[in-house]
């Protein structure tokens, strides 16, 4: 968040779930952007090699978790991981 702001997390049970929400007040991620989040090797930083989100959901992936991403540009990002209880 360039310009500050405030960095929720929020966690919550839901449907045998455990609800973990990431939420900030950043400058958002376009629409177009958003599918690719997540491919090797794509990065939205100057000097990024585009493999930490990738390696992010593979864990995740890995473990049967869900990972779902809102985003608006000049308003921030929603990063929603479920976790299932058993």
């Amino acid at each position: 968040m360039p310009s500050g702001g405030t960095l929720y997390v929020r966690t919550k049970l839901r449907s045998g779930n455990i609800q973990i929400d990431i939420i900030d007040q950043g400058i958002g991620i376009s629409e177009e952007r958003l599918p690719k989040l997540g491919e090797p090797f794509y990065s939205n930083k100057e000097k990024g090699i585009g493999l930490g989100l990738m390696l992010t959901y593979k864990i995740i992936e890995q473990h049967n978790w869900h990972i779902h991403m809102q985003s608006q540009v000049n308003h921030g990002t929603k990063i929603t991981i479920s976790v299932p209880l058993n």
